[in-house]
């Protein structure tokens, strides 16, 4: 089984962990307790103005750009021995950030990162005109660092692509192929239980143990994940990608434990147990329109409970001679004989 691309569902996300106070209200506080009149503010005044607001924490930054234009010119000879010369302009901006973020209780400086970006564009010729304009260059490298400071001090969410370990097994391909597809249309429900089955199925091959894992992973399972990946590293000391695996999962733990331990967690799935996942299954004949029979007994002389569509799949829960005892919908069993079974 092997998918390019899995989607990790976690509900909750939003954890709500910051409340933001804009910089206007900072303003209005500094001009009514006369703080920092001209307009820069160091730790000390920032922890008074965060005390006031009732903040915990206050993040001081700065940033410098400088524009530089340069116009150059080559000379150069075409194919035919004509001289030519080509000109162009050259418009770069560099940027140099700090930001630090400062406990407003104790005045102390909790955390610093830095950030330097250039943006350059080029262009020749009759093309000059075209050149972008020192705004759009200073709004990449702003960007830039904007992306690099937010990344520091908030929780972040990083792309994982899943790719599925192949199940070459006869008796578990199609179920694991079953599997795949119900992931690759974003159905966790149905893709758990078959692929919790599948390990157990097979507990001693690694790569069933991974695909465990994934799915664990996928809906924030991380503690449940870690022991999947744990037992495929164990099987197969020497594959990077379970170790990989194993890492992820256990900074999944660490991440759950904190926002829990800061009254923000996050809500994972639960899934009940394997239950029917690889169980025997049929599917009845006929079309939509036909209807088969179910019996409340093995007898087609007993009374018929439902009739059913034809081409429905049912899950098998014993054979008794020619029939078939099935699921039924809310939890009902009943038989069909073998003779409306595709």
């Amino acid at each position: 089984m092997e998918r390019k691309e899995g989607v990790t569902h976690i509900k909750g996300f939003k954890t709500n962990v910051y409340s933001v106070i804009e910089r206007n209200q900072i303003n209005e506080i500094l001009k009514e307790q006369r703080l920092g009149l001209s307009g820069a503010i160091d730790e000390s005044t920032a922890a008074k103005v965060g005390a006031i607001l009732g903040l915990d924490a206050v993040i001081l930054g700065d940033v410098t750009y400088e524009k530089k234009e340069d116009n150059t010119s080559t000379n150069y000879t075409t194919l035919d021995g004509k001289s030519k010369t080509k000109y162009c302009k050259i418009r770069k901006i560099t940027s140099n950030a700090s930001m630090k973020i400062v406990e407003v209780s104790t005045a102390e400086i909790i955390g610093v990162e830095t950030a330097a970006y250039e943006s350059e564009d080029k262009k020749c010729d009759e093309e000059r005109a075209e050149i972008a304009n020192y705004n759009q260059l200073l709004n990449n490298v702003l960007s830039g660092t904007a992306r690099k400071f937010v990344n520091y001090f908030t929780p972040g969410y990083t792309m994982v692509r899943f790719e599925m370990e192949k199940i070459k097994l006869k008796d578990l391909k199609k179920q694991a192929d079953e599997a795949g597809d119900y992931l690759e249309n974003g159905n966790l429900k149905q893709a758990f239980p078959l692929l919790v089955a599948i390990y157990e199925a097979d507990s001693y091959n690694p790569k069933a143990a991974y695909n465990a894992g994934i799915i664990h992973e996928m809906t924030g399972l991380y503690d449940d994940a870690m022991n999947y990946y744990q037992i495929a590293s164990q099987l197969e000391p020497s594959n990077q990608l379970y170790a990989d695996a194993l890492k992820r999962a256990e900074g999944g733990v660490q991440t759950l434990a904190f926002l829990e331990s800061i009254g923000k967690p996050i809500e994972t799935y639960s899934f009940s147990g394997t239950g029917d996942a690889l169980a025997e299954r049929i599917v009845l004949k006929g079309k939509s329109s036909d209807r088969v029979d179910v019996f409340e007994f093995p007898d087609n002389k007993s009374e018929a409970i439902a009739k059913i569509p034809g081409g429905l799949e049912f899950v098998v829960i014993e054979r008794q001679g020619d029939w078939y005892r099935i699921k039924l919908i809310n939890n009902k069993e009943g038989f069909v004989h073998k003779k409306d079974v595709n």
